[in-house]
């Protein structure tokens, strides 16, 4: 709204012409992560009344009853907060002409419809058995992934350059143009882009469980991959970076910083003691939008390493749940996720939470220093 304001009060000339600054990407980002922020803040407290009165309460966790009876009965569903200040956000300050943008809000709204019903499911039955099944969420998130691969790949929808359609980044590889490797997909690249989307969906829903872990923890992969959309958007700096220019692709930026506002704003609530949860409303809504923001800009492999905390967890549930009690019938860990182990040894949540951040900085910065490492 403001964007397409200015856009043409500029076009005007004269006195209007120094509203231009407010259409530099640095400047819309900023106040984009202002405005998600502040609304969260504004609105956080009637929203968390609101869904304590209407009985979206935390019911669920029956892992360990004396690690969960402190919790039980905390408002959920409060992804609600991040998705409301997200879409009023990017309504002010986005470029709704531009694809990249209508491409990771989808996977916001989607991502964020899935979860809420799920929450509403599990809350109205009183248990997490009552959720929407497992089947049915793999299937949901896989259409959509398909979806979008093959929106991204047809030649008259994809936002990529010609001949960079199908290819995925290599980290501390350099792209063909420069002299290095690019790695072409082809066709798979659709089946491709769908299993990314699933698996890094779940990986990011999966982490959510104690205060502030999920919310922390993702806010550091969405600004590794928000300055890579800004060096991909700006002709000079890819050049200077040797990647791909990727025009348009700056949009990126002005998502993942309002995201990233989002979730400072709900972490001041969601710490711990937490006033409300996510709930999977907020953590597929969050991972659904990440593996997008992914996507988009051709670094898939490149989570391995920005997201590492989350295959950290992912791959200890595999290894505890399905390996160890499945299989071989018997626990390889305490708990799994692997973050509730550690409470189950006694390291107090806050000092759990305290170091799956610092370990997922340590991995953001390890990220960005394959800007230059190729």
């Amino acid at each position: 709204m403001i964007y397409a304001l200015t856009e043409f009060l500029e076009s005007l000339g004269g006195v209007f012409s120094p509203l231009r600054a407010l259409n530099y990407v640095s400047t819309r980002s900023i106040a984009a992560a202002l405005t998600t922020l502040v609304l969260v803040l504004l609105f956080a407290r009637p929203v968390i009344r609101r869904l304590y009165v209407a009985g979206q309460r935390d019911r669920h966790r029956d892992f360990d009853e004396q690690l969960a009876k402190s919790k039980r009965g905390t408002p959920t569903m409060g992804g609600v907060l991040i998705i409301g200040a997200m879409i009023a956000s990017l309504l002010l300050w986005g470029d709704w002409t531009n694809g990249y943008l209508w491409a990771v809000t989808s996977a916001l709204i989607v991502f964020g419809l899935l979860g809420a019903a799920d929450d509403l499911a599990k809350v109205r039955g009183g248990t997490a058995e009552s959720g929407l099944s497992r089947g049915a969420k793999l299937l949901i998130q896989t259409l959509y992934g398909l979806l979008l691969g093959a929106i991204l790949f047809l030649p008259n929808t994809t936002p990529f350059p010609e001949g960079y359609v199908d290819v995925i980044g290599i980290p501390f590889v350099k792209p063909e143009q420069y002299g290095g490797f690019d790695l072409h997909l082809s066709l798979f690249y659709v089946p491709f882009v769908a299993f990314v989307v699933v698996a890094v969906s779940n990986a990011v829903n999966l982490i959510d469980g104690l205060d502030g872990l999920a919310a922390g923890t993702a806010l550091l992969p969405v600004a590794v991959y928000g300055v890579i959309a800004y060096v991909l958007g700006h002709a000079n700096m890819a050049g200077y970076f040797l990647y791909p220019f990727q025009p348009g692709i700056h949009e990126l930026v002005v998502f993942a910083a309002a995201l990233a506002g989002a979730l400072i704003g709900f972490l001041w609530y969601n710490g711990y003691p937490a006033q409300v949860f996510m709930g999977d409303t907020g953590s597929l809504a969050l991972g659904g939008t990440l593996a997008v923001l992914i996507v988009l800009t051709k670094q898939e492999l490149l989570f391995l390493i920005a997201g590492g905390v989350f295959l950290y967890v992912n791959l200890t549930h595999v290894i505890g749940d399905r390996i160890g009690i499945h299989y071989l019938g018997r626990r390889l860990f305490f708990r799994t996720p692997i973050h509730h182990a550690y409470e189950h040894l006694g390291v107090a949540e806050t000092k759990v939470v305290l170091r799956f951040w610092i370990v997922s900085l340590l991995l953001a910065l390890l990220a960005l220093a394959t800007l230059k490492l190729r």
